[in-house]
């Protein structure tokens, strides 16, 4: 075994075996949700650790590459949905420079993500202890995506609880520990424990040469036993939504409208479009009295809605209109004019009632340069695009209360667009005892592409599972969905499979979960 396991590593003595690394680092970015592969993020560690376990500090600068390699390929091929940013035209991008956004985005997912992985493996060394190698490792890694996505810039998406959201003995871990990075934990740890093995078979070098590959054929296939063992409990036959958390605390309809993005934002908006998409499948739906309509973040409500006089919007009045007629409560994305002149990104909740008719929720994190502008780069942004021909604009205020929304006598948790990933908002409404989650959304920006909306549907079943609260997804373009406490999908729809060119609208879909 000892003179097996070197033997692997034989071909990369040279400063060229930092290339193993990213083939090691794409092997982890497989298990994103989208990808049938949800189990390489238990064994794409192991020899990625050995490698980095090879190299003493004075090699730092080999070693520092291959970290980079492995968290930047991990990063791009997980968040390869970015690409289908593109087209931008709409925004005013020619075919280049759309392209070149595209790109320079993408790209800085991936150094995001090589950064901090460059410096985990940097850490991982003979001379540490070797409980603090194992229990230390899963930690730092935790801490470093938490220190990122704590900062403006970050897209907080490529955390490994995710890649196990299908799997429903992960999601029970997430909702006993009550956060779903004790899946990153084990799944950190169990890598780590297989890879001090091999490096503990190593030193040993006691094994015969001729024994010594099938031990290792033995060690990798037991790294995959774990992962063999959740899978098979996971296609364990189970009986449909006969679980108490099924149940929600009130009946919830969802309109998909699969309206595209340039549709959406072509300032062109007219009753015409928006009956049919949004309002027509709730007019003509039976529901019973008290349930809960979701709409998406965008495209229902043109233009701005003043907070303290909404129904000076002629499309929200109608919205007013219909939950009066219906006696049921709508929530739903707008735009909103506050104090000062304020501009938020919005959740609406409409009642049936007069008293309150109609409450707001702010967004508190928004998207930076889509929504708002970090570190003060405003002026100087603007006046870069405005040499391509783009008049830039992300003008939205963020909201600061997480006062929940009442129906009735139901507390919503509202999450607008990518708050959902954000872990510390679904577990501030959990403190809140808040009945239901609810998040509208708009992926169209990627015109369709299942990749994210895998994704997104994956971190909607952690946030429901580790803050244990039912969760209703709203997203204009899918995948919109109804979740369980423990994230179990209850209802769903079906994603586009191509978006439409030229862009038009694409029939409504209705989801509609009964109390």
């Amino acid at each position: 075994m000892g003179q097996a396991i070197p033997s692997l590593f034989k071909h990369y003595g040279s400063f060229q075996s930092v290339w193993v690394m990213a083939l090691l680092g794409c092997l982890l970015g497989l298990s994103a949700p989208g990808y049938p592969f949800w189990w390489t993020a238990w064994v794409a560690f192991i020899p990625a650790l050995f490698w980095a376990y090879q190299y003493p500090d004075s090699d730092f600068k080999k070693k520092w590459l291959g970290g980079f390699l492995f968290g930047f390929c991990f990063q791009a091929l997980y968040c390869l949905w970015f690409f289908d940013l593109h087209p931008l035209t709409w925004l005013g991008f020619d075919e280049l420079s759309s392209r070149l956004v595209t790109l320079a985005g993408w790209l800085l997912i991936g150094i995001e993500g090589g950064l901090l992985t460059s410096v985990f493996f940097a850490v991982y060394q003979p001379k540490t202890p070797r409980l603090v190698r194992i229990f230390g490792l899963p930690i730092l890694w935790i801490s470093l995506f938490l220190l990122l996505n704590l900062t403006p810039m970050a897209l907080p998406w490529g955390m490994l609880e995710f890649t196990q959201a299908p799997i429903s003995s992960m999601r029970w871990l997430a909702g006993a520990t009550g956060t779903g990075l004790a899946i990153t934990g084990l799944l950190v740890l169990h890598n780590v424990l297989w890879a001090e093995g091999l490096l503990w078979l190593k030193a040993r070098n006691r094994m015969a040469k001729e024994a010594s590959k099938s031990w290792l054929l033995l060690m990798s296939i037991g790294s995959l036993l774990f992962p063999a063992l959740l899978g098979g409990l996971n296609l364990w036959p189970k009986e449909p939504h006969q679980t108490a958390d099924s149940h929600y605390p009130l009946p919830i309809a969802i309109v998909q409208a699969n309206l595209p993005i340039e549709v959406i934002r072509s300032g062109r908006l007219s009753q015409r479009d928006i009956e049919p998409a949004y309002l027509a499948p709730i007019r003509k739906g039976q529901f019973p009295a008290g349930t809960l309509v979701l709409f998406p973040e965008e495209g229902v409500v043109p233009g701005l809605v003043s907070i303290h006089q909404p129904t000076s919007n002629g499309f929200f009045n109608t919205l007013m209109r219909l939950a009066q007629q219906k006696n049921i409560y709508i929530a739903v994305g707008v735009s909103t004019l506050g104090e000062q002149n304020a501009l938020y990104n919005s959740i609406a909740l409409i009642s049936s009632t007069p008293h309150p008719a109609v409450t707001f929720y702010n967004k508190r994190r928004l998207v930076p340069f889509g929504e708002y502008t970090p570190y003060e780069l405003g002026s100087r942004l603007t006046s870069l695009l405005n040499a391509f021909q783009v008049d830039y604009s992300a003008p939205y205020s963020a909201g600061l209360s997480d006062a929940p929304l009442l129906a009735g006598s139901h507390s919503l948790g509202g999450l607008l667009c990518f708050e959902l990933i954000d872990p510390l908002y679904a577990q501030r409404y959990r403190q809140k005892k808040v009945s239901l989650l609810i998040n509208l959304s708009n992926l169209g920006w990627f015109h369709q592409n299942s990749l994210i909306e895998n994704q997104f549907l994956a971190i909607g079943q952690i946030r429901a599972a580790e803050s244990g609260i039912p969760l209703a997804i709203a997203s204009n373009t899918g995948i919109s969905a109804i979740l369980s406490a423990s994230g179990e999908v209850l209802e769903r729809t079906q994603p586009q499979t191509q978006p439409p060119n030229p862009p038009q609208r694409q029939p409504s879909q209705l989801i509609f979960h009964q109390k």
